[in-house]
């Protein structure tokens, strides 16, 4: 019986020494598990109901062999297939016949673009179908052809637009003072006699006001706004001109008005009405100077016109001819970028700005299906803020030329190869505030684009990034967890298969539930702890060394034994 005894310990710490041997083998191996020899002692009892006091031990066995699934420590690599769970789960991976189970994340693809493993099993996961992800478990393929071109129909645009910007002219915010250059723009001079036939010079100043092409017109004669009663020459009177661009017909005689051209003059402060009926009353003054009357009138024909200091046809290349202005890329259908244009001109004092929009350095382009030319933006287009610098909508109509009609932004013939394509353009949470210009600008549209690389984020989605600068969702990492680990059967090349003690895989997706994140470009280092293995393996030498001095003894005892006579 001894020598059974002994041969069982022999047996064990050979054993003992082979899981160790094992794991020390296995220090570098990624995903690896340690595992844990258990041993059971060994009673041999004959007599039934026979008491422990009557039993010796008959020696040991291994009752199995378990692995520690404690989380290894993540080393990070510069690929980015490279995976490691940060938490609890298994990857899931097509064996063939079923499916296995790792922590060894040294994925890379195949020939067929499909993720596998280091022996080139299949990696599961749920595929994305134009960036939606699938629920279905399947092997996880990575699409390496190109993304088509998708062209730009959608724009949002975010803009502070500086509000200690002026208007040009500048408005005259000051009281009038014909010795005083600063409060008025320009003037006009008109030669008159008295009713004595004495020759007097009239000065007519033109200070810009409020409104948009608007200015409010004063008088002297010699240079005195008031006559001998304290009566100003000429009363309140205001003359407001056409835009640098013309190309309107206001009054609706089937003639557009030129450049500059006197649009409105008359006492009242104007509006559209005025405009459009053409309202034009003479400048007429008159008074006493020095006892003698003096009267004047200037024909509206003879009114100067705003040349002089008006703001220039607006010009993409003329800086000057608009208040704030940038450009950006934007793409057609085929792929090809194309620079659009926003800018915009401050319209007089009240918190509005006309809006104009190019397309290639173009304003317009040819309608293929009216032939005619026609604009990006439509004409007239303004924004308008409120008091608070806050965005109030957008109009179509700037007064007083013309009376404001609230409007959706719509930039039409942005695509070549689609005239017909219109694309909204939105403006919410543009500001006006006494801070610089800036903006934010995005739009939906982009070329062709090849696939640059991959990676996964901590949810496991499976990221494309191509050389267009698009990203697009391929897929999803599949992990699974099972109500009892140890039960895992271990299947070779760091992997196990479900058994049922370790009960079926419970299949999810990462950082969900009791699952964990994924670390990308980071793989699971093995649990081993080298120190601790290297004095198990002092343990079982010293055991199988013992255990085989107690086989020595059992020989040289039964040996005596042999030798009586």
């Amino acid at each position: 019986m001894g020598f059974n005894t002994a041969l069982s310990g022999i047996k064990a710490s050979a054993d003992f020494l082979s899981v160790t041997g094992n794991n020390i083998a296995n220090s570098d191996t990624t995903g690896f598990k340690k595992s844990r020899i258990e041993f059971d002692d060994l009673y041999n009892t004959s007599v039934l109901g026979a008491g422990s006091g009557n039993s010796i031990g008959s020696g040991v066995s291994v009752s199995g062999v378990s692995q520690a699934f404690s989380a290894g420590t993540l080393s990070y690599t510069d690929s980015n297939l490279d995976l490691a769970i940060d938490g609890g789960g298994f990857f899931v991976v097509d064996a063939g016949v079923t499916n296995s189970y790792t922590r060894a994340g040294n994925f890379k693809l195949d020939e067929n673009g499909f993720l596998v493993t280091s022996s080139g099993n299949n990696v599961q996961g749920f595929n994305a179908v134009d960036g939606v992800v699938g629920g279905n478990l399947e092997d996880l393929k990575i699409p390496t052809e190109r993304i088509p071109p998708e062209a730009t129909a959608n724009i949002s645009l975010t803009i502070n637009l500086d509000s200690k910007t002026e208007d040009v002219p500048p408005v005259m915010n000051v009281d009038f003072d014909p010795t005083d250059p600063d409060t008025y723009n320009f003037t006009q001079t008109q030669g008159v006699q008295d009713a004595n036939g004495v020759s007097h010079i009239v000065t007519y100043y033109y200070a810009k006001s409020d409104l948009p092409n608007t200015y409010k017109v004063y008088a002297t004669v010699d240079g005195n706004v008031t006559d001998d009663t304290g009566a100003k020459f000429l009363g309140d009177t205001y003359a407001t001109y056409n835009s640098a661009e013309g190309g309107t017909d206001y009054n609706g005689d089937g003639i557009e008005e030129q450049p500059y051209e006197l649009l409105y003059i008359g006492a009242t402060v104007p509006n559209a009405v005025d405009v459009a009926t053409g309202t034009k009353t003479p400048l007429a003054l008159g008074g006493t100077l020095g006892g003698v009357a003096i009267t004047s009138t200037l024909a509206p024909t003879e009114v100067r016109d705003a040349r002089i200091s008006g703001r220039d046809a607006f010009s993409p290349l003329n800086p000057d001819s608009y208040s704030y202005g940038n450009t950006r890329t934007i793409y057609d259908s085929l792929g090809e970028s194309h620079t659009l244009g926003y800018y915009f001109i401050k319209q007089g004092e009240n918190n509005t700005y006309e809006m104009r929009v190019t397309m290639d350095g173009e304003e317009t382009f040819i309608d293929p299906m009216s032939g005619e030319e026609t604009r990006y933006l439509e004409k007239n287009t303004s924004v308008m803020f409120d008091a608070a610098g806050n965005l109030m909508g957008t109009y179509r109509g700037i007064p007083p030329l013309g009376v404001e009609q609230p409007i959706t932004l719509e930039v039409r013939g942005l695509d070549p190869t689609n005239r017909s394509q219109i694309a909204p353009l939105d403006l919410a949470g543009s500001t006006q505030f006494a801070i610089a210009n800036t903006d934010s600008f995005e739009q939906d549209g982009f070329s062709a684009g090849e696939l640059q690389g991959v990676s996964f984020d901590s949810e496991g989605l499976l990221v494309a990034n191509y050389t267009n600068q698009q990203t697009a969702t391929l897929g999803q990492l599949a992990l699974a967890t099972f109500d009892s680990t140890s039960g895992l059967v271990p299947n070779g090349h760091t992997a196990w298969l479900a058994s049922k003690t370790s009960g079926p895989a419970d299949i999810g997706r990462p950082n969900s539930g009791t699952l964990g994140k994924i670390a990308g470009g980071a793989l699971e280092e093995s649990n081993v702890d080298l120190t601790s293995e290297l004095v198990a393996l002092i343990e079982a030498q010293r055991n199988y060394q013992a255990n085989s001095k107690t086989l020595e003894t059992e020989n040289t005892v039964t040996q005596t034994i042999i030798n009586l006579r």
